[in-house]
């Protein structure tokens, strides 16, 4: 005769009576494990596709960012004189204007 999972179990808890051994231990455990019931998981597949889809983004956001920054630092090195005074002078013009921008103690 064909019997269900409780059965097999309180049939092992009998057997085992007040104080099992390990082995009447390992074997309620076996069962247990071995009767895993279908769950009805599409809800978790779901949402687990769709994080594995805005991690994939943001993996490829990071890498373009990456590339960027390696190209940048690449080209630091093989810039003309020309094009390095060129820099220098927008990133000082730049400063000088923000400086320029704030409100001064006395202007207050």
């Amino acid at each position: 005769m064909k019997k269900s999972k409780d059965e097999l179990l309180q049939s092992i808890r009998e057997h085992g009576g007040d104080s099992p051994d390990d082995f009447v231990v390992s074997l309620l455990e076996d069962v247990t494990d071995s009767f895993v019931e279908a769950v009805d998981n599409s809800a978790e597949v779901a949402a687990m596709q769709a994080t594995i889809g805005e991690l994939t983004a943001a993996r490829d956001t990071l890498q373009a960012a990456y590339d960027a920054m390696k190209r940048s630092y690449a080209d630091r090195f093989t810039l003309t004189e020309n094009e390095v005074k060129n820099e220098t002078e927008t990133k000082e013009d730049k400063e000088r204007e923000a400086a320029e921008s704030v409100d001064s103690f006395d202007s207050i």
